[in-house]
């Protein structure tokens, strides 16, 4: 394999970005995949009626991207991933937003990514509840967890309008109940080389009174929502807290899941952490390691699951095997 074999790579304005893609093109190489054309936009100089700056639109082959995916598994490990990430995209809710482009064809999507760390687990917590429960007790040993109760993937709790009134969803959550049979809540973002949304909300009215509602937020905090937007980690971490109050959980935390190099993630959640109030400081919100998570798993995984968390390290995480070609593309 050479790095002309690799495409188009994508960049952005960190060098983790670059290397990712370098990686999914790698692994699309080695699964004897045609290179796929993704639709991008560009902002122009130009602007509209309203002084605003157009888009263009248009479509551009990269290394990392696939073709007819929604057709034959070409983004997960295991077919019954596949075949439920099909099933979600054909009974999708109006709230829900994922993209069968994003979710099918793109390798260095975080969303697929969610699909194939998370529904294993789900297909381990129908087939053995009890094994579910330690796998995911050993990966957050810090919690009370005596018996996890769902895993779910792109969750938007409905109707959003009961909630903070956006389509934001947690890409992956867990409720689990303690040995008081108390019921408690992680909601995860799985993040892969982008950073979150920094595009404020629309109608963050309701968002602003479930802060007021929630006592989290420092007055500084508060006004950050009311008059500065809300982005994404803040909806994320709204939407997380108003699930536990509507449904009377006895807790709830806001997990980042990325890996270690991702360049954005401590910054991001200090975003959101330094608004909180000092109680609440480095306790409602943190980053996990992507390596160590799945570290863990291994440890705790059955033997027959073994396969699957290699392959994800090495789809995923294994940047070794690109450096040469990084530094190649790097010349150019």
């Amino acid at each position: 394999m050479e790095l002309k074999d690799l495409g188009n790579i994508y960049s952005s304005e960190n060098s983790f970005t670059t290397r990712a893609a370098l990686l999914q093109s790698c692994y699309r190489v080695s699964q004897n995949e045609p290179c796929g054309k993704a639709i991008m936009h560009r902002r122009l100089k130009e602007t509209d009626s309203e002084g605003k700056r157009l888009i263009e639109t248009y479509t551009r082959e990269y290394g990392h991207i696939v073709q007819d995916g929604e057709l034959k598994n070409k983004n997960f490990f295991f077919d019954e991933t596949f075949e439920y990430a099909r099933e979600r995209l054909e009974n999708k809710k109006p709230d829900e937003t994922f993209k069968a482009d994003r979710l099918f064809n793109n390798l260095l999507s975080s969303m697929p990514m969610a699909f194939n760390l998370f529904h294993p687990l789900m297909m381990l917590l129908k087939k053995d509840p009890i094994q579910a429960t330690h796998i995911i007790a050993a990966l957050f040993p810090s919690f009370d967890i005596q018996k996890v109760e769902k895993i779910g993937i792109e969750f938007v709790p409905m109707p959003v309008d009961q909630y903070i009134n956006d389509k934001s969803a947690m890409d992956a959550m867990i409720i689990f109940s303690d040995k008081e049979n108390k019921r408690s809540l992680i909601a995860i973002e799985c993040k892969y080389s982008d950073a979150l949304g920094t595009n404020p909300g629309r109608d963050n009215k309701l968002k602003y009174e479930t802060a007021l509602e929630l006592n989290l937020f420092s007055r500084q905090g508060l006004w950050y929502i009311k008059d500065q937007g809300c982005p994404q980690i803040y909806r994320n971490f709204l939407l997380t807290e108003k699930y536990r109050v509507k449904h009377k959980m006895a807790g709830s935390w806001s997990v980042v899941l990325a890996p270690r190099e991702n360049p954005t993630t401590d910054d991001e959640i200090q975003s959101i952490d330094g608004m909180l109030q000092p109680e609440y400081r480095n306790e409602k919100i943190f980053k996990y390691k992507l390596e160590d998570f799945v570290k863990i798993l291994k440890k705790e995984v059955p033997d027959d699951y073994l396969p699957w968390l290699q392959w994800f390290y090495e789809r995923y995480l294994n940047f070794g095997k690109i450096e040469a070609f990084y530094s190649e593309l790097k010349k150019q």
